[in-house]
């Protein structure tokens, strides 16, 4: 049989035939340029590079192609007249839907009544030239969109706030590789590259607590194989928020941690022989099912299972999950049991979802299962699961009790227009009449919540140190409210370990030649025993004794502190992400609580403004004294072996170099409150600093509602909450954003040449 040949409408479009390459995706996705190129292969009789199947994947690469086999390749993707029209039949008696052109679904009502009858067809399948359009009703998509405060585009145009942010960096890293074997997106060029990007930007910016992760990237692509950009926006939204529960895609992937417990202890209950095995061998089967979970199947079951699936899944939630992944496992259990191997089993498990080939046999023993299973019981049950996990990561909760935290999905909010009244006077009225339209009880629970999720981070962080650096076992991670506490910030501050020598990191690599040379690697911490020469250094490294140029270390700050690799951003690229990805935002969170709001009149409403302007009154005081301190600190580097100066005078000095630094490169606002709070944890003073920014009244007073975190006792508590943090070492680099940094490999060398001839140390070579 002739393959289907590709059909050519005018000079700019070719429209992919019945059954052929890219003919089961929607239109606005069709990749013009390959089927340009398989049109002219066709014509001259050649054969072209690579074959295509009727979603966009590969099909001629044996490592490249999508998991599938001769039978789901059979007869094209066509809908059956039967079935659609039994969909049809029943959509235009229940509900207002004219379904048999695309302007009935945009005249109808979204909402669709559940039923048996509706359930029944579901899971019949929809047919897929219906499925865009009722995949975005059953799920509740079109309903999420109609509510919420603001549009897509308002969204899209939001996230240029995050071209800086980690999230982003890592979104653009893996653009290329969430389907490198579809045509949609194997390039930069690929014309579905440009809408995941948006898509997965929105989602990192609507969503804080989740920021990116690669599972949605997965999803989201799938999804536009089928639906246009914004309905796939509001399908990860309603995905994220209604149909998984919450925490799934967050950095702690507490909600998947606790349905792989859950997955295993329905093994136990419902596939006993399946479950001795797994013990039998001691295998994980959370290893393999995890990735089926995130990614909802999305590539690793052949794209028509998923359809079907997804049927499934967009209708009833997140039991569907546990009723696929059990009923592949029931399937295929005897051939399983029938291995020896524990390798072979690992494998045949990690290879299932590709041998899937039976699709009607396959939703038949979901459906089975479904009488096993009900939302609400798993419901129950996942709560159980995640009780069990916090408090293993050492969370106050009692398993036992039934008790979990409230664990939702938060928006971020958005500032909407607002009247020209309202622009002169921003609380369109007296404060009262703003404070008792918005209650107090919410005001103590948005409090609550930030002070809550402050402290998350803050631990997060401790984790981390944790885990990379035994020393810090003793650590208390609780935090401190008792009143002697605060008595003793000051007098940590200013004491200072006393150590005879000096402690160095190497910038680059220098190799040793002569006995008397002292080589070593880059990032190495070499302890510097003589500094009298300004160039050449004395310094001993594992046992070892010699001169290097002075220039190939930088000094370490270990006047209170001891340094550590978990705490190093150039080194350790976790710590950027719990410090710049997390803290600093909520921290940020916690210092625009109770802010006032700009008007028309006045200047413009940032945590760093308040900052900047509260550093400078706090020295205005004693001005010359303050101004006499800085300038003998810099000039004789007095604040090496000791802390000369006041927390105040630490915060001044840290807002002018910030200013200075990051105005050259035209850096934002919020990267100028990032690389402050940075600063903040190297000196070990950040608690000290929200105390000098609470106590300074008349900036406060200026800046902040009566009911704010800054002009109430909760500050007190925050200030608690960040001591913790002063117990660990930091080294983060203030200018880590900006977009020109300095290239110190290139001076370095060329600086030293001076000082080698000078001292004759000719055997240095560099």
């Amino acid at each position: 049989m002739a393959p289907p040949q590709i059909h050519k409408t005018d000079k700019c479009s070719v429209n992919p035939p019945p059954g052929g390459p890219f003919s089961a995706i929607i239109a606005s996705m069709w990749p013009q340029d390959i089927l340009s190129q398989l049109a002219t292969v066709e014509d001259s009789s050649g054969q072209p590079e690579f074959r295509y199947d009727e979603f966009g994947f590969r099909v001629d690469e044996e490592d490249g192609a999508e998991p599938n086999s001769n039978k789901l390749r059979g007869a094209p993707l066509d809908d059956d007249s039967q079935t659609k029209l039994k969909w049809q039949a029943h959509l235009e008696f229940s509900t207002s839907i004219e379904c048999k052109s695309d302007l009935g679904w945009d005249k109808s009502t979204d909402a669709i009544p559940r039923s048996e009858k509706l359930r029944g067809l579901v899971r019949a399948g929809i047919p897929h030239s219906m499925r865009a359009a009722l995949w975005y009703r059953l799920s509740g998509a079109s309903e999420k969109r109609k509510t919420s405060e603001f549009t897509y585009e308002e969204m899209v145009r939001a996230t240029v706030s995050l071209e800086t942010a980690p999230c982003a960096r890592q979104i653009e890293k893996d653009l290329l590789r969430t389907m490198p074997n579809n045509g949609c997106f194997s390039t930069s060029e690929s014309v579905g590259v440009g809408k995941l990007r948006r898509i997965l930007r929105a989602v990192a910016w609507l969503y804080t607590d989740i920021g990116y992760c690669q599972g949605t990237g997965m999803v989201a692509a799938n999804l536009l194989l089928f639906m246009e950009e914004e309905a796939v926006f509001w399908m990860m939204a309603t995905i994220i928020e209604n149909l998984l529960p919450a925490s799934y895609y967050s950095n702690t992937l507490l909600g998947i941690q606790a349905d792989q417990r859950l997955l295993r202890q329905l093994i136990v209950s419902l596939l006993p022989d399946m479950d001795a095995l797994l013990n039998l061998h001691d295998i994980e089967l959370s290893l393999i099912s995890l990735h089926w979970f995130l990614t909802v199947f999305a590539s690793v079951v052949h794209t028509r299972v998923l359809l079907r699936v997804w049927d499934l899944f967009f209708y009833e939630g997140s039991q569907v999950l546990f009723q696929v992944s059990l009923a592949m496992l029931s399937l295929r259990q005897f051939q399983f049991i029938q291995l020896d191997n524990s390798a072979q089993i690992f494998n045949e498990l990690s290879d299932l979802p590709e041998t899937i080939d039976d699709i009607e046999e396959l939703i038949e023993k979901a459906v089975s299962l479904a009488g096993s299973l009900s939302e609400v019981g798993l419901d129950a049950l996942r709560r159980k699961h995640l009780a069990y996990i916090m408090a293993e990561q050492g969370s106050l909760i009692n398993p036992d009790s039934g008790y979990v935290p409230l664990q939702s999905i938060r928006r971020r909010s958005m500032k909407r227009a607002r009247s020209m009244l309202s622009l002169f006077w921003p609380s369109g009225g007296s404060l009262e009449e703003t404070t008792s339209s918005t209650g107090s009880k919410s005001k103590n629970v948005v409090q609550t919540e930030l002070v809550s999720e402050l402290r998350e981070h803050v631990i997060r962080i401790a984790r981390h140190f944790l885990a990379v650096d035994s020393r810090y076992g003793d650590v208390s991670l609780a935090a401190d409210y008792s009143l002697s506490s605060h008595h003793k910030d000051h007098e940590t501050y200013i004491s200072v370990a006393r150590k005879r020598n000096r402690r160095a990191k190497a910038l680059l690599d220098f190799e040793r030649h002569d006995d008397d040379e002292l080589g070593f690697h880059r990032n190495d911490i070499i302890t510097v025993l003589s500094m009298k020469d300004e160039h050449c250094w004395i310094g001993e490294l594992n046992g070892l004794r010699g001169w290097f140029p002075a220039k190939f270390v930088e000094l370490l700050d270990e006047r209170s502190k001891q340094y550590t690799v978990a705490g190093d951003d150039s080194i350790t690229e976790q710590i950027t992400d719990h410090v710049r990805g997390f803290f600093c935002p909520s921290f940020k969170r916690i210092l625009e609580h109770g802010m006032k709001k700009a008007t028309i009149l006045g200047a413009p409403c940032h945590p760093w403004l308040f900052v900047e302007e509260a550093a400078s009154r706090e020295v205005e005081k004693d001005f010359k004294s303050v101004y006499s301190r800085l300038v003998l600190c810099k000039t004789y580097r007095l604040d090496e072996d000791g802390k000369v100066l006041t927390p105040e005078e630490l915060l001044y000095r840290a807002v002018q170099s910030v200013n200075q630094s990051h105005d050259r490169a035209h850096a934002q606002m919020d990267v100028k409150l990032r690389s402050i709070v940075c600063i903040g944890l190297n000196e070990q003073v950040l608690h000290l600093w929200l105390e000098t920014l609470a106590g300074c009244q008349p900036v406060v007073n200026k800046w902040y509602h009566s009911w704010s975190f800054m002009r109430s006792p909760g500050w007190v508590q925050i200030k608690c909450e960040l001591r913790v943090l002063s117990s660990f070492s930091f080294s983060l680099s203030e200018d880590w954003e900006l977009s020109v940094k300095k290239d110190s490999s290139i001076p370095l060398k060329e600086g030293v040449r001076d000082m080698l001839v000078k001292h004759h140390l000719f055997s240095w070579d560099l």
